[in-house]
């Protein structure tokens, strides 16, 4: 008698995205099984796990219901839809009502509302386009669908008792690592195996060409087909290019989570609110993702939201439910497209969830990081190298995180003070929230940011740099001056050997700092309290200890941060401004 099915494991043959389609692929497969029940996908080093809530026999097997699970695409005319097909997609039609859709006026605004006139409300709703649009585009594009197609017919056009029997056959040869024998037809493509555009088996040079076929006896039919299935519930593409003519797509890696949540998930992630070039695509998917994965949650969940079964995050971080987005761009050359980068970008795991408190922390960061990530403009030169920058920080994890958060900070503070001055809307980080992701990632820092001369000077800075020019912005007739070179010379010389340069640019600023409260004081004028000779030596018993390169690196990054607001504190966030909530003190 037959073991059942526990578990059944895809191992990570490729390092690409093409391990993780065919494993959300499978789960799918396993869920679509009547109560089956919650699927989960658990990733290893080595493989991905895909865990039934049951075991499941191989007599089981045989109610997989014989479906491809994705659409067959229409491609165009020349392409004939087989008979017994129903589930199937015109792309001309499904193209010609997306240009009708772009042709559509703009909804206007109008009394802080987004305001659309009855007609071309109705005509909204008439031309609503497929969820999966998208990925059917790209399908087509990347040459994708005519394989697809071929298995879709395959699997409807077969003998029921056939397709049961080599289904359960397939799923014994994938329980003990051997390879199917279905005699299915497939043709390796780049969008479901990226590698198949690089070299293999053969040099170059032995006459091989475009149409060789060696690479198809790599291929195993069972798991092409679970390749199909998880690019449609997985798989989250962007079109890139003046005419959108590159492709980017980014693919959720499970690390501990449901097939049902991580396809919703992604459902969602495809929804909008993310733009831009290659950095910033990245960045705004990483963010968007872990923000999903919070507010969607089993413990966590807005009121209003959904909730995906099988997401759990009290006491986890959210990389340890999804580890992170393998990202794989298509360059086009003209006439075809082909992989030219492919990466991996880890989700954030700052600190750990285990209060309501701690989830709202979360939410309220990477709200904060969306703003100011959008904020960035990728026809700039300057701004590109931060977008940059704070992608190496999403790439990053532990001490290196720390210090590729800090090198954004320190090009983000200088870059906020020149985009204010030209009278942009920048968007500012909060020292609560830098310091809770700090701390959550090196808890060694918690001495730092709380010693009493960090907070005095971070906070002279602060309202020697962005203060003073919130305050100018204002329109406030004597603010202070402000030092738009205090945060490159601070730079500069905690980058030099040993703590004396760094140290003496401290002390610089500080007693021009405490002269300007007295004279501010001698004319009558509010003053922010001095920093105290107390307090300035703890500042540099830090230095001495922890080095002017990590004290310098935390200052010019803290230092341009804005104190929060108690109503943000207490979640009622409203316009942000860098002035202070309450008058500064004026005592010495």
């Amino acid at each position: 008698m037959n073991e059942p099915f526990t578990e059944f494991r895809i191992p990570r043959s490729t390092g690409t995205h093409a391990d993780v389609l065919a494993a959300v692929g499978l789960a799918d497969l396993l869920a679509s099984l009547p109560g089956t029940g919650i699927v989960r996908l658990v990733g290893g080093q080595a493989d991905f796990t895909i865990c039934p809530a049951a075991p499941i026999s191989t007599a089981d097997l045989n109610h997989i219901p014989q479906v491809p699970g994705y659409p067959f695409l229409k491609a165009n005319d020349r392409v004939k839809v087989p008979s017994g097909i129903r589930e199937f997609v015109d792309y001309g039609a499904e193209k010609a009502k997306a240009v009708r859709m772009r042709q559509l006026p703009k909804p206007r605004r109008g009394g802080g509302r987004t305001a659309v006139d009855p007609e071309t409300q109705q005509l909204m709703q008439q031309e609503q386009l497929r969820d999966d649009w998208r990925l059917l585009q790209v399908l087509n594009t990347l040459q994708g669908d005519e394989t697809a197609n071929r298995i879709h017919e395959a699997i409807v056009k077969r003998d029921p008792t056939q397709f049961r029997q080599e289904i359960s056959a397939a799923m014994t040869a994938l329980s003990q690592g051997v390879r199917s024998q279905l005699d299915w037809k497939v043709t390796t493509v780049q969008i479901f195996t990226p590698i198949a555009a690089k070299g293999y088996s053969r040099l170059k040079p032995d006459s091989t060409d475009r149409n060789d076929k060696t690479k198809e006896q790599w291929a195993d039919a069972f798991v092409e087909w679970l390749k199909y299935r998880g690019y449609f519930r997985v798989a989250c593409p962007f079109f890139q290019g003046q005419r959108a003519e590159h492709v980017r797509l980014l693919v959720p890696i499970p690390q501990d989570i449901s097939v049902q949540a991580v396809g919703s998930v992604t459902r969602e992630l495809r929804k909008g609110g993310i733009f831009g070039g290659a950095p910033k695509i990245d960045s705004l998917a990483v963010l968007r993702l872990a923000q999903l994965l919070i507010r969607h949650s089993e413990e966590y969940h807005d009121p209003q939201a959904e909730v995906f079964l099988g997401l759990s995050l009290r006491g986890k971080v959210p990389s340890a439910v999804v580890s992170g987005v393998m990202v794989t761009h298509y360059q086009s050359l003209g006439s075809a497209k082909s992989v030219s980068s492919m990466s991996v970008l880890a989700l954030p795991g700052w600190f750990q969830i285990h209060e309501r408190q701690d989830a709202d922390a979360w939410l309220a960061i990477l709200d904060e990081h969306q703003r100011a990530v959008r904020g960035l403009l990728d026809d700039r030169s300057d701004e590109i190298g931060l977008l940059v920058a704070y992608r190496r920080f999403l790439e990053s994890r532990g001490e290196g995180a720390v210090w590729a958060l800090l090198a954004f900070m320190e090009q983000y503070g200088p870059f906020m003070l020149r985009a204010r001055e030209q009278r942009r809307k920048v968007r500012s980080f909060r020292t609560d929230l830098v310091g809770r992701i700090l701390m959550g990632l090196n808890p060694e820092l918690r001495e730092v940011l709380l010693d009493r001369g960090f907070q005095a000077v971070a906070t002279a800075v602060r309202r020697a740099t962005v203060n003073a020019q919130a305050q100018k912005a204002l329109g406030v007739p004597d603010h202070r001056d402000i030092r738009y070179d205090l945060l490159h010379e601070l730079r500069r010389k905690r980058s030099l050997p040993g703590v004396a340069p760094f140290v003496e640019a401290v002390s610089d600023f500080v007693s021009l700092y405490n002269a300007e409260n007295a004279r501010r004081r001698e004319m009558r004028r509010l003053a922010p309290r001095n920093v105290t000779t107390e307090e300035f030596a703890s500042f540099v018993q830090l230095v001495n200890e922890h080095g002017a390169s990590l004290v310098g690196a935390l200052l010019c990054a803290y230092g341009t941060c804005r104190e929060p607001r108690d109503t943000e504190v207490l979640g009622l966030e409203g316009e942000e401004t860098d002035e202070p909530a309450v008058a500064p003190e004026a005592t010495a």
